[in-house]
């Protein structure tokens, strides 16, 4: 079978040869080792959007500065009912940036992210998303994404700083659900939009961990709207993932009563807060994408290869499930852990599984 063919399978809840092995293709290093991988059938991830978003009434000013030895980027957002404004920190790994200061910092700022948020324009790109599927060939999958989170880990993340977020969430209900409302309710238009796109899986990245949203807050407000979207999906044969790459064990059951399909970027234990034998029991009916696990990529060439067997005995005959790198692997690592890791899944990776 081909890269993409592996993975497809799974998702077309087929058996493949073996348990696919996957990367997001941005974090796979160039060269020598990525023509390693393909070639013992590592399957590429790429994200491509299947709508644009504009807003037609909201001036954007970018400064960027330096200041204590760092670099920053700060955005002013105006609107005809006021300004907002956030500041990044530029620069980092990867060329990754991170939010220093969020739009929302008082009360007033409600009213401008609302109005922001309801002038959004979106319009459809499915032709670029088919270009990007052509591109890629038999060498992997596009998912379309990333989509914007769910409401409220949109705001956690996104909008307020964590300390904003738990005390408007109690101290200021009336601005903070009605926020949270107005972003469902653009949700929805782009569900219908995601819904008809060519897009087989539709990812959502909503970096789900416990500690920081909470039992009540992930069955109250995130499933349901995962629900909405895997009902706007299902009757168009397209797939719900969503990006849970944090601590689980307490959300195990919420999410296993959702309508999500692929618990995506799944971090067990050492990483995550949950064994993996224990989230195939849990989640049965789901499919695991598990990213392998970050600190294991760093131990010593015998035990990465220990726990790749591990992982293989733990998922037991091997339905519905998926090995993925989804998070930053520095580069000199990578040329040790990778082929070790690719190499147990091709050589004893073939399904089904035993457990013995």
């Amino acid at each position: 079978m081909t890269p993409k063919e592996r993975v497809l399978a799974v998702l077309h809840g087929e058996r493949p040869d073996r348990i696919p092995f996957t990367c997001y293709a941005g974090l796979l290093p160039r060269g020598q080792l990525e023509l390693r991988l393909c070639n013992e059938g590592l399957a590429l991830i790429n994200h491509c959007q299947v709508f644009a978003t504009e807003r037609p009434h909201v001036e954007v000013e970018c400064h960027e500065y330096s200041e204590n030895g760092g670099s920053f980027l700060r955005e002013t957002f105006r609107t005809p009912v006021g300004e907002v404004w956030q500041t990044w920190r530029t620069g980092g790994a990867y060329g990754s940036r991170r939010l220093r200061e969020y739009l929302i910092k008082q009360p007033e700022d409600y009213q401008v992210v609302k109005f922001m948020v309801r002038d959004e324009v979106y319009t459809p790109t499915y032709d670029e998303f088919l270009t990007a599927q052509d591109n890629l060939g038999e060498a992997g999958v596009v998912f379309g994404g990333w989509l914007p989170r769910s409401p409220l880990t949109y705001m956690l993340w996104e909008l307020l700083s964590h300390e904003q977020f738990a005390v408007d969430y109690y101290e200021r209900p009336d601005e903070f659900l009605s926020l949270h409302e107005t972003i469902a309710e653009r949700r929805r238009e782009q569900f219908a939009i995601a819904a008809a796109s060519p897009a087989l899986v539709l990812h959502m990245g909503d970096n789900i961990t416990a500690d920081m949203i909470g039992r009540e807050r992930f069955a109250r407000y995130c499933v349901p709207c995962y629900n909405e979207f895997a009902a706007y999906l299902h009757p168009e044969g397209k797939l719900l993932a969503v990006h849970m790459d944090g601590l689980t064990r307490v959300l195990a059951d919420a999410v296993a009563a959702s309508d999500v399909d692929i618990v995506e970027a799944f971090c067990a234990v050492p990483d995550g807060d949950l064994e993996l034998a224990e989230a195939r029991r849990v989640w049965a009916e789901k499919i695991i994408w598990t990213n392998y696990p970050s600190p294991v990529h760093l131990w010593p060439p015998d035990k990465i290869e220990a726990y790749t067997r591990q992982i293989l005995h733990d998922i037991a005959p091997g339905d519905r499930f998926l090995v993925g790198i989804t998070e930053n692997v520095p580069e000199d690592v990578a040329q040790i852990s990778l082929p070790i890791i690719s190499r147990v899944l091709k050589k004893e990776g073939a399904l089904p599984l035993s457990a013995q």
